[in-house]
């Protein structure tokens, strides 16, 4: 093995407390408390408009009469149909 100048085992040095140092920032933000909240919330975000999209895309296809977006409009209707009543009978009791 050749030898190492002493300016290369300072290069190899600083490279490796630089890699160290960006591991230990990403070990401590992901054991954050807070940043896990925020990604979970950027993530149920993320999920709750690709979902609004969806619905958006069956009922505009529903609206052109297609027999299948009709059946997804219908069932959604009818499912939230009963869960109101079954909200309004606890209400009630």
């Amino acid at each position: 093995m050749a030898a190492r100048s002493e300016s290369q085992i300072k290069a190899d040095l600083e490279a490796a407390r630089a890699d160290l140092s960006g591991t230990v920032e990403e070990l401590s933000d992901y054991f954050s408390p807070k940043a896990n909240v925020e990604r979970a919330k950027a993530d149920a975000q993320k999920k709750a408009r690709a979902l609004a999209d969806r619905a958006q895309d069956t009922v505009q296809q529903a609206s052109t009469g297609k027999p299948e977006a009709l059946g997804k409009v219908a069932l959604a209707a009818g499912g939230a149909l009963a869960l109101g009543a079954l909200l309004v009978r606890r209400i009630l009791k």
